[in-house]
Protein backbone atom coordinates (compact mmCIF):
# COMPACT_ATOMS: atom_id res chain seq x y z
CA UNK A 1 0.00 0.00 0.00
CA UNK A 2 2.84 2.39 0.77
CA UNK A 3 4.36 1.66 -2.65
CA UNK A 4 1.05 2.43 -4.33
CA UNK A 5 0.76 5.70 -2.41
CA UNK A 6 4.28 6.72 -3.44
CA UNK A 7 3.54 5.85 -7.06
CA UNK A 8 0.33 7.86 -6.87
CA UNK A 9 2.18 10.85 -5.42
CA UNK A 10 4.74 10.59 -8.20
CA UNK A 11 2.00 10.48 -10.82
CA UNK A 12 0.31 13.44 -9.16
CA UNK A 13 3.07 15.73 -10.40
CA UNK A 14 2.22 14.84 -13.96
CA UNK A 15 -1.38 16.03 -13.64
CA UNK A 16 -0.74 19.27 -11.76
CA UNK A 17 -1.82 22.16 -13.91
CA UNK A 18 0.68 24.91 -14.73
CA UNK A 19 0.35 28.31 -13.12
CA UNK A 20 -2.31 30.54 -14.58
CA UNK A 21 -4.96 27.95 -15.47
CA UNK A 22 -6.00 26.87 -11.98
CA UNK A 23 -9.32 28.73 -12.24
CA UNK A 24 -10.10 26.99 -15.53
CA UNK A 25 -9.33 23.64 -13.93
CA UNK A 26 -11.64 24.34 -11.01
CA UNK A 27 -14.43 25.55 -13.29
CA UNK A 28 -14.17 22.42 -15.41
CA UNK A 29 -14.63 20.08 -12.45
CA UNK A 30 -17.88 18.13 -12.57
CA UNK A 31 -18.30 16.22 -9.30
CA UNK A 32 -21.46 14.54 -10.58
CA UNK A 33 -19.43 12.92 -13.34
CA UNK A 34 -18.28 9.44 -12.38
CA UNK A 35 -15.06 9.92 -14.37
CA UNK A 36 -13.94 12.78 -12.11
CA UNK A 37 -11.44 11.07 -9.86
CA UNK A 38 -10.10 12.27 -6.48
CA UNK A 39 -6.71 12.70 -8.18
CA UNK A 40 -8.22 15.26 -10.58
CA UNK A 41 -9.78 17.18 -7.69
CA UNK A 42 -6.49 17.12 -5.80
CA UNK A 43 -4.67 18.39 -8.89
CA UNK A 44 -7.07 21.32 -9.16
CA UNK A 45 -6.54 22.24 -5.52
CA UNK A 46 -2.77 21.88 -5.78
CA UNK A 47 -2.82 24.25 -8.75
CA UNK A 48 -3.98 26.97 -6.36
CA UNK A 49 -0.76 26.66 -4.37
CA UNK A 50 2.73 27.89 -5.21
CA UNK A 51 4.90 25.49 -7.17
CA UNK A 52 7.08 24.37 -4.22
CA UNK A 53 4.46 24.66 -1.47
CA UNK A 54 4.45 22.14 1.40
CA UNK A 55 2.13 21.49 4.32
CA UNK A 56 3.74 24.36 6.22
CA UNK A 57 2.80 26.87 3.54
CA UNK A 58 0.05 29.29 4.73
CA UNK A 59 -2.05 28.63 1.63
CA UNK A 60 -1.81 24.86 2.18
CA UNK A 61 -2.93 25.30 5.78
CA UNK A 62 -5.97 27.22 4.58
CA UNK A 63 -6.96 24.39 2.25
CA UNK A 64 -6.51 21.82 5.03
CA UNK A 65 -8.65 23.92 7.39
CA UNK A 66 -11.29 24.37 4.68
CA UNK A 67 -11.48 20.58 4.30
CA UNK A 68 -12.14 20.09 8.02
CA UNK A 69 -14.81 22.82 7.93
CA UNK A 70 -16.37 21.09 4.93
CA UNK A 71 -16.65 17.80 6.82
CA UNK A 72 -18.15 19.62 9.81
CA UNK A 73 -20.79 21.21 7.62
CA UNK A 74 -21.63 17.89 5.98
CA UNK A 75 -22.05 16.26 9.40
CA UNK A 76 -24.25 19.16 10.50
CA UNK A 77 -26.44 18.73 7.42
CA UNK A 78 -26.74 15.03 8.16
CA UNK A 79 -27.82 15.75 11.75
CA UNK A 80 -30.41 18.26 10.55
CA UNK A 81 -31.85 15.73 8.09
CA UNK A 82 -32.03 13.07 10.81
CA UNK A 83 -33.86 15.46 13.15
CA UNK A 84 -36.31 16.38 10.39
CA UNK A 85 -36.96 12.70 9.68
CA UNK A 86 -37.49 12.05 13.39
CA UNK A 87 -39.88 15.00 13.70
CA UNK A 88 -41.87 13.90 10.67
CA UNK A 89 -41.88 10.33 11.98
CA UNK A 90 -43.29 11.28 15.37
CA UNK A 91 -46.35 12.76 13.69
CA UNK A 92 -47.17 9.51 11.93
CA UNK A 93 -48.65 6.37 13.50
CA UNK A 94 -46.73 3.08 13.63
CA UNK A 95 -48.85 1.07 11.20
CA UNK A 96 -48.64 -2.47 9.87
CA UNK A 97 -50.54 -3.49 6.77
CA UNK A 98 -51.63 -7.07 6.11
CA UNK A 99 -53.69 -8.67 3.33
CA UNK A 100 -57.27 -8.67 4.49
CA UNK A 101 -59.20 -11.88 5.01
CA UNK A 102 -61.85 -12.85 2.45
CA UNK A 103 -64.68 -11.67 4.66
CA UNK A 104 -62.97 -8.31 5.22
CA UNK A 105 -62.36 -7.42 1.58
CA UNK A 106 -63.93 -4.19 0.46
CA UNK A 107 -64.22 -5.36 -3.14
CA UNK A 108 -61.86 -2.72 -4.50
CA UNK A 109 -60.38 -5.23 -6.87
CA UNK A 110 -56.79 -4.23 -6.18
CA UNK A 111 -56.34 -6.38 -3.07
CA UNK A 112 -57.81 -5.08 0.19
CA UNK A 113 -55.43 -4.49 3.09
CA UNK A 114 -55.96 -4.42 6.81
CA UNK A 115 -54.08 -1.69 8.71
CA UNK A 116 -53.16 -2.14 12.37
CA UNK A 117 -51.85 0.84 14.32
CA UNK A 118 -49.49 -0.14 17.14
CA UNK A 119 -49.10 2.19 20.14
CA UNK A 120 -45.61 3.58 20.61
CA UNK A 121 -45.22 2.01 24.06
CA UNK A 122 -46.15 -1.43 22.72
CA UNK A 123 -43.77 -1.09 19.79
CA UNK A 124 -40.97 -0.04 22.16
CA UNK A 125 -41.70 -3.09 24.33
CA UNK A 126 -41.31 -5.33 21.27
CA UNK A 127 -38.01 -3.72 20.29
CA UNK A 128 -36.67 -4.05 23.83
CA UNK A 129 -36.06 -7.75 23.12
CA UNK A 130 -33.60 -6.85 20.34
CA UNK A 131 -29.93 -6.00 20.60
CA UNK A 132 -28.74 -2.49 19.96
CA UNK A 133 -27.29 -3.25 16.54
CA UNK A 134 -30.60 -4.78 15.46
CA UNK A 135 -32.45 -1.68 16.66
CA UNK A 136 -30.09 0.45 14.57
CA UNK A 137 -30.97 -1.62 11.50
CA UNK A 138 -34.68 -1.13 12.19
CA UNK A 139 -34.19 2.63 12.04
CA UNK A 140 -33.52 2.30 8.30
CA UNK A 141 -37.03 1.03 7.56
CA UNK A 142 -38.85 4.36 7.57
CA UNK A 143 -39.04 7.75 9.26
CA UNK A 144 -41.61 6.40 11.72
CA UNK A 145 -39.35 3.54 12.74
CA UNK A 146 -36.39 5.91 12.97
CA UNK A 147 -38.29 8.01 15.47
CA UNK A 148 -39.38 4.94 17.43
CA UNK A 149 -35.84 3.50 17.63
CA UNK A 150 -34.57 6.73 19.19
CA UNK A 151 -36.75 6.39 22.30
CA UNK A 152 -34.62 6.67 25.47
CA UNK A 153 -36.32 3.62 26.97
CA UNK A 154 -34.52 1.46 24.39
CA UNK A 155 -31.09 2.85 25.21
CA UNK A 156 -30.75 2.43 28.96
CA UNK A 157 -27.91 0.01 28.34
CA UNK A 158 -24.90 0.59 26.09
CA UNK A 159 -22.37 -2.23 25.93
CA UNK A 160 -20.85 -4.74 23.52
CA UNK A 161 -23.69 -7.24 23.85
CA UNK A 162 -26.53 -4.78 23.30
CA UNK A 163 -24.88 -2.40 20.85
CA UNK A 164 -23.17 -5.16 18.90
CA UNK A 165 -20.18 -3.04 17.89
CA UNK A 166 -22.30 -0.48 16.05
CA UNK A 167 -20.19 2.30 17.54
CA UNK A 168 -16.97 1.08 15.97
CA UNK A 169 -18.65 0.02 12.72
CA UNK A 170 -19.71 3.54 11.82
CA UNK A 171 -16.65 4.05 9.64
CA UNK A 172 -15.11 6.72 11.87
CA UNK A 173 -12.34 6.53 14.40
CA UNK A 174 -14.01 6.64 17.80
CA UNK A 175 -12.25 8.85 20.33
CA UNK A 176 -13.41 10.54 23.50
CA UNK A 177 -14.68 13.62 21.62
CA UNK A 178 -16.93 11.62 19.31
CA UNK A 179 -17.93 9.33 22.19
CA UNK A 180 -19.11 12.32 24.25
CA UNK A 181 -21.14 13.54 21.26
CA UNK A 182 -22.70 10.09 21.05
CA UNK A 183 -23.63 10.08 24.73
CA UNK A 184 -25.10 13.57 24.34
CA UNK A 185 -27.81 12.37 21.99
CA UNK A 186 -31.36 12.56 23.39
CA UNK A 187 -31.80 8.80 22.98
CA UNK A 188 -29.20 8.22 25.74
CA UNK A 189 -30.84 10.60 28.22
CA UNK A 190 -31.77 7.69 30.53
CA UNK A 191 -28.56 5.69 30.13
CA UNK A 192 -27.99 3.47 33.18
CA UNK A 193 -25.38 0.93 32.06
CA UNK A 194 -22.20 1.80 30.16
CA UNK A 195 -19.34 -0.38 28.96
CA UNK A 196 -16.39 1.67 27.78
CA UNK A 197 -15.54 0.91 24.13
CA UNK A 198 -12.08 0.08 22.85
CA UNK A 199 -9.49 2.79 22.23
CA UNK A 200 -11.40 5.49 24.11
CA UNK A 201 -9.03 7.02 26.63
CA UNK A 202 -10.43 8.26 29.92
CA UNK A 203 -9.22 11.41 31.65
CA UNK A 204 -10.23 13.70 34.49
CA UNK A 205 -11.85 16.25 32.16
CA UNK A 206 -13.65 13.66 30.04
CA UNK A 207 -14.99 11.86 33.14
CA UNK A 208 -16.44 15.13 34.38
CA UNK A 209 -18.15 15.67 31.02
CA UNK A 210 -19.46 12.09 31.01
CA UNK A 211 -20.94 12.59 34.47
CA UNK A 212 -22.82 15.62 33.16
CA UNK A 213 -24.33 13.87 30.12
CA UNK A 214 -25.02 10.59 32.00
CA UNK A 215 -26.45 11.66 35.37
CA UNK A 216 -28.45 8.43 35.80
CA UNK A 217 -25.57 6.00 35.21
CA UNK A 218 -25.71 3.03 37.60
CA UNK A 219 -23.35 0.49 36.01
CA UNK A 220 -19.84 1.31 34.82
CA UNK A 221 -17.72 -1.33 33.11
CA UNK A 222 -14.12 -0.85 32.03
CA UNK A 223 -12.54 -4.07 30.81
CA UNK A 224 -14.52 -6.57 32.85
CA UNK A 225 -17.01 -7.75 30.21
CA UNK A 226 -14.51 -8.26 27.42
CA UNK A 227 -10.96 -7.97 26.18
CA UNK A 228 -9.87 -4.37 25.58
CA UNK A 229 -7.27 -3.90 22.86
CA UNK A 230 -6.94 -0.14 23.14
CA UNK A 231 -6.26 2.34 25.90
CA UNK A 232 -7.03 1.00 29.36
CA UNK A 233 -8.31 3.10 32.22
CA UNK A 234 -5.74 4.20 34.76
CA UNK A 235 -6.15 3.81 38.49
CA UNK A 236 -6.72 7.52 39.10
CA UNK A 237 -9.37 7.66 36.36
CA UNK A 238 -11.39 4.82 37.89
CA UNK A 239 -11.22 6.47 41.31
CA UNK A 240 -12.50 9.68 39.67
CA UNK A 241 -15.39 7.70 38.15
CA UNK A 242 -16.44 6.47 41.60
CA UNK A 243 -16.52 10.07 42.83
CA UNK A 244 -18.17 11.81 39.88
CA UNK A 245 -21.06 9.42 39.16
CA UNK A 246 -23.22 9.89 42.23
CA UNK A 247 -25.87 7.37 41.10
CA UNK A 248 -23.34 4.59 40.44
CA UNK A 249 -24.22 1.25 42.04
CA UNK A 250 -22.18 -1.29 40.06
CA UNK A 251 -18.43 -1.07 39.40
CA UNK A 252 -16.73 -3.53 37.04
CA UNK A 253 -13.15 -3.52 35.83
CA UNK A 254 -10.09 -5.57 35.07
CA UNK A 255 -6.86 -5.16 37.03
CA UNK A 256 -4.55 -4.22 34.16
CA UNK A 257 -3.85 -0.72 35.50
CA UNK A 258 -5.49 -0.84 38.90
CA UNK A 259 -4.23 -2.37 42.14
CA UNK A 260 -5.82 -3.34 45.44
CA UNK A 261 -5.08 0.15 46.75
CA UNK A 262 -7.07 1.74 43.92
CA UNK A 263 -9.97 -0.68 44.35
CA UNK A 264 -9.98 0.07 48.07
CA UNK A 265 -10.32 3.78 47.25
CA UNK A 266 -13.20 3.02 44.88
CA UNK A 267 -14.98 0.96 47.56
CA UNK A 268 -14.43 3.67 50.16
CA UNK A 269 -15.77 6.39 47.84
CA UNK A 270 -18.92 4.47 46.95
CA UNK A 271 -19.63 3.08 50.42
CA UNK A 272 -23.30 2.27 50.90
CA UNK A 273 -24.01 2.92 47.20
CA UNK A 274 -21.96 -0.07 46.05
CA UNK A 275 -24.30 -2.99 45.30
CA UNK A 276 -22.34 -4.82 42.61
CA UNK A 277 -18.54 -5.27 42.54
CA UNK A 278 -16.95 -7.34 39.78
CA UNK A 279 -13.21 -7.69 39.22
CA UNK A 280 -11.16 -9.57 36.65
CA UNK A 281 -7.63 -10.44 37.74
CA UNK A 282 -4.74 -9.94 35.33
CA UNK A 283 -2.31 -12.81 34.85
CA UNK A 284 0.07 -10.77 32.66
CA UNK A 285 0.78 -7.93 35.05
CA UNK A 286 0.26 -10.17 38.11
CA UNK A 287 -2.49 -8.01 39.61
CA UNK A 288 -4.79 -10.04 41.88
CA UNK A 289 -7.14 -9.32 44.75
CA UNK A 290 -6.12 -9.56 48.39
CA UNK A 291 -7.84 -10.31 51.68
CA UNK A 292 -7.41 -6.70 52.78
CA UNK A 293 -9.66 -5.46 49.99
CA UNK A 294 -12.44 -7.88 50.95
CA UNK A 295 -12.18 -6.77 54.57
CA UNK A 296 -12.59 -3.15 53.44
CA UNK A 297 -15.63 -4.16 51.42
CA UNK A 298 -17.14 -5.85 54.46
CA UNK A 299 -16.64 -2.68 56.53
CA UNK A 300 -17.44 0.09 54.03
CA UNK A 301 -20.02 -1.56 51.74
CA UNK A 302 -22.70 -3.24 53.88
CA UNK A 303 -25.28 -3.17 51.05
CA UNK A 304 -23.17 -5.21 48.61
CA UNK A 305 -25.33 -7.81 46.83
CA UNK A 306 -23.10 -9.22 44.09
CA UNK A 307 -19.37 -9.97 44.21
CA UNK A 308 -17.42 -11.47 41.34
CA UNK A 309 -13.70 -12.25 41.01
CA UNK A 310 -12.54 -13.98 37.85
CA UNK A 311 -9.12 -15.19 36.78
CA UNK A 312 -9.96 -16.41 33.31
CA UNK A 313 -8.34 -19.68 32.28
CA UNK A 314 -7.44 -18.65 28.78
CA UNK A 315 -4.40 -19.21 26.59
CA UNK A 316 -1.21 -20.15 28.56
CA UNK A 317 -3.05 -19.73 31.87
CA UNK A 318 -0.93 -22.38 33.59
CA UNK A 319 2.23 -20.54 32.58
CA UNK A 320 1.05 -16.99 33.31
CA UNK A 321 -0.76 -17.52 36.60
CA UNK A 322 1.47 -17.27 39.66
CA UNK A 323 0.08 -18.69 42.86
CA UNK A 324 2.40 -16.62 45.05
CA UNK A 325 0.97 -13.32 43.75
CA UNK A 326 -2.68 -14.28 44.33
CA UNK A 327 -3.30 -13.09 47.90
CA UNK A 328 -7.02 -13.78 48.12
CA UNK A 329 -7.72 -16.64 50.55
CA UNK A 330 -10.65 -18.16 52.32
CA UNK A 331 -10.20 -15.83 55.28
CA UNK A 332 -10.94 -12.81 53.10
CA UNK A 333 -14.05 -14.41 51.60
CA UNK A 334 -15.33 -15.38 55.04
CA UNK A 335 -14.84 -11.79 56.22
CA UNK A 336 -16.75 -10.51 53.17
CA UNK A 337 -19.74 -12.80 53.75
CA UNK A 338 -19.76 -12.05 57.48
CA UNK A 339 -19.73 -8.27 57.00
CA UNK A 340 -22.05 -8.01 53.99
CA UNK A 341 -25.24 -9.67 55.21
CA UNK A 342 -27.13 -8.59 52.07
CA UNK A 343 -24.70 -10.37 49.77
CA UNK A 344 -26.72 -12.65 47.48
CA UNK A 345 -24.37 -13.88 44.75
CA UNK A 346 -20.67 -14.77 44.81
CA UNK A 347 -18.82 -15.67 41.60
CA UNK A 348 -15.29 -17.08 41.69
CA UNK A 349 -13.08 -18.46 38.94
CA UNK A 350 -9.66 -20.06 39.46
CA UNK A 351 -9.01 -18.43 42.81
CA UNK A 352 -6.66 -21.16 43.98
CA UNK A 353 -6.16 -20.08 47.61
CA UNK A 354 -9.85 -20.41 48.48
CA UNK A 355 -10.16 -24.11 49.24
CA UNK A 356 -13.08 -26.40 49.98
CA UNK A 357 -12.85 -26.03 53.76
CA UNK A 358 -13.38 -22.27 53.42
CA UNK A 359 -16.63 -22.78 51.51
CA UNK A 360 -17.76 -25.35 54.07
CA UNK A 361 -17.16 -22.78 56.83
CA UNK A 362 -19.23 -20.20 54.96
CA UNK A 363 -22.11 -22.62 54.36
CA UNK A 364 -22.15 -23.68 58.02
CA UNK A 365 -22.14 -20.05 59.09
CA UNK A 366 -25.03 -19.19 56.78
CA UNK A 367 -27.04 -22.26 57.78
CA UNK A 368 -26.63 -21.65 61.52
CA UNK A 369 -27.56 -18.00 61.15
CA UNK A 370 -30.72 -18.87 59.23
CA UNK A 371 -31.72 -21.47 61.80
CA UNK A 372 -31.20 -19.07 64.69
CA UNK A 373 -33.11 -16.34 62.82
CA UNK A 374 -36.07 -18.64 62.15
CA UNK A 375 -36.09 -19.85 65.74
CA UNK A 376 -35.96 -16.33 67.11
CA UNK A 377 -39.25 -14.96 68.35
CA UNK A 378 -38.48 -11.42 67.18
CA UNK A 379 -39.07 -10.54 63.55
CA UNK A 380 -36.11 -8.17 63.45
CA UNK A 381 -33.67 -11.05 63.38
CA UNK A 382 -32.07 -11.02 59.93
CA UNK A 383 -29.79 -13.75 58.59
CA UNK A 384 -27.62 -13.95 55.51
CA UNK A 385 -29.12 -13.24 52.09
CA UNK A 386 -26.59 -15.50 50.33
CA UNK A 387 -28.41 -17.72 47.84
CA UNK A 388 -25.84 -18.57 45.13
CA UNK A 389 -22.12 -19.32 44.91
CA UNK A 390 -21.01 -19.86 41.33
CA UNK A 391 -17.62 -21.56 40.96
CA UNK A 392 -15.47 -22.21 37.90
CA UNK A 393 -12.18 -24.08 37.83
CA UNK A 394 -12.93 -26.07 40.99
CA UNK A 395 -13.38 -29.84 41.43
CA UNK A 396 -16.69 -29.23 43.18
CA UNK A 397 -19.80 -27.10 42.82
CA UNK A 398 -22.13 -25.44 45.30
CA UNK A 399 -25.78 -26.19 44.70
CA UNK A 400 -28.61 -23.93 45.80
CA UNK A 401 -31.82 -24.52 47.77
CA UNK A 402 -30.25 -25.32 50.15
CA UNK A 403 -26.63 -24.36 49.67
CA UNK A 404 -24.52 -27.51 49.64
CA UNK A 405 -21.20 -28.73 48.25
CA UNK A 406 -21.14 -31.49 45.64
CA UNK A 407 -17.99 -33.02 44.19
CA UNK A 408 -17.60 -33.41 40.45
CA UNK A 409 -15.01 -34.72 38.03
CA UNK A 410 -12.72 -31.89 37.05
CA UNK A 411 -9.35 -31.86 35.38
CA UNK A 412 -8.23 -29.09 37.73
CA UNK A 413 -8.80 -31.11 40.89
CA UNK A 414 -5.09 -31.03 41.68
CA UNK A 415 -5.20 -27.25 41.81
CA UNK A 416 -7.34 -27.20 44.94
CA UNK A 417 -5.61 -30.12 46.61
CA UNK A 418 -2.10 -28.82 45.90
CA UNK A 419 -2.24 -25.33 44.34
CA UNK A 420 1.47 -25.35 43.46
CA UNK A 421 1.39 -28.67 41.59
CA UNK A 422 0.33 -27.28 38.22
CA UNK A 423 3.20 -24.81 38.06
CA UNK A 424 6.06 -27.16 38.87
CA UNK A 425 8.59 -27.19 36.07
CA UNK A 426 7.62 -23.80 34.56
Amino acid sequence: RKAKRKAGDANMDTVIAPDGISNQLLDSLDLSNSKTSPKTIAAALLALLPQNATRQDPAAKKIAKAFSLLMTQLDARSSIMVRKNEDSGTRLPIAFRFPAADNDCDGDGDGAMTTINVPEDSFAAIMSFLKGKEVVKLSLVSKVWLSATRLPVLWERLDYASFGGAINDCGKKLNMTSFLKLLGRPQFANLESLTMPCKVKLGMKSIKQMAQVCPHLKIFDSGYSGHITGSRAKEGDLIEVSERFTSLESFRTDMWNITNHGLSSVASNMGDRLLDFRIRGDTIRKHYLSDDLLRILSQRCPNLKHFSYLIESGYCFDKLYEYSHDLLSGAGLIALVSGCRRLEVVELENSARIVKDSFATILNMVTQEKESASASAGRDARGFALRKIDLKGYPFVIRANPLRIEDQDCGRAALLEDPTSLWCGY
